[in-house]
């Protein structure tokens, strides 16, 4: 079975009213199987008002192609920022790359929530099954296919914890079982070619869906909805916050949101991140972000 069939029959399964949808290519070829099932799902986009971000052309174009009727959330600094202290509640971490992304989904489920939609689709897991990251174009084919495998066994999507706090269930077709093990059974050879990652997706939904979106540039939530923004809003409002951790940046800000709400976390004796203290996982800390190799 190819993976546009696997798709259809997982979001058959999924049942969604809603999609988070980015013009990009994992949660447009979810939205198209979707409509394969018959079902017309409403839409969802995040914007940041200040600095749109790339998405919105490719956003407008997958709508529009699918039918489908599309909300874009137009948000501002302070509906960004208060987005960014609620998730912060939510996930109950201080990392400004997970925060930051989140806030962006967080608004338009919050806006599908209060559409009345009670099931919500994303494209969670695309990228991990078929190297859409572009620091995975440049593993070897082995590591490449080791680590996706890795991946598979212990990944986090913060979409389902943000859905939870919202009384929305979320489902992500790419993370349905069946996809998944077709997904794992692709070389990593088929995964990138030419630097190019999702190749096998893009070549088995070629005119499917519009060249402009099959070929699109992977962009992260952050760029595609223009959030980016807010680590530099976010750092300037930590100015004059003295930390009790030597925390800097957005990421010093978000601490202090975490504060504020009570929120503590256990310290690790063995592999703790040099900033917070928090248990590291292969040099990362989940906790407030910090990255340092490992050997």
């Amino acid at each position: 079975m190819s993976l546009p069939q696997l798709l259809i029959r997982a979001a058959s399964r999924a049942g969604c009213d809603g999609v988070l949808l980015s013009g990009g290519l994992d949660s447009t070829t979810v939205a198209w199987a979707l409509v394969k099932n018959g079902i017309k799902p409403r839409a969802f986009n995040t914007q940041y008002a200040p600095a749109p971000g790339t998405d919105v052309p490719h956003v407008l174009e997958a709508a529009r192609f699918l039918g489908l009727e599309l909300t874009i959330v137009w948000t501002d600094e302070e509906e960004a920022v208060k987005a960014a202290e609620e998730v912060v509640g939510i996930l109950k971490v201080f990392n400004p790359m997970e925060v930051i992304n989140c806030a962006a989904a967080y608004i338009a489920m919050k806006a599908a929530a209060k559409q009345g939609v009670r099931r919500i689709c994303t494209g969670d897991g695309g990228d991990e099954l078929f190297a859409g990251y572009s620091y995975m174009h440049k593993l070897p084919p082995r590591e490449l296919d080791e680590y996706i495998r890795r991946l598979a066994r212990s990944w986090y999507f913060c979409s389902f914890d943000v859905g939870r706090a919202l009384g929305i269930e979320v489902k992500a077709p790419y993370l349905d079982p069946d996809v998944v093990q077709y997904a794992l059974s692709v070389p990593a050879e088929e995964k990138v070619k030419d630097g190019i990652g999702k190749y096998a997706v893009r070549r088995e939904f070629q005119g499917l869906i519009p060249d402009s979106i099959l070929w699109r540039r992977k962009d992260p939530l952050e760029a595609g909805s223009g959030f980016a923004a807010l680590y530099e809003v976010l750092a300037k409002r930590a100015e004059g916050y003295i930390a009790d951790i030597p925390v800097s940046g957005a990421a010093k800000y978000l601490y202090k949101a975490f504060k504020e709400r009570g929120l503590t976390y256990e310290k690790d004796a063995e592999t703790p991140c040099p900033i917070c203290g928090y248990k590291l996982r292969e040099g990362y800390c989940p906790m407030c972000g910090y990255y340092g190799r490992t050997e």
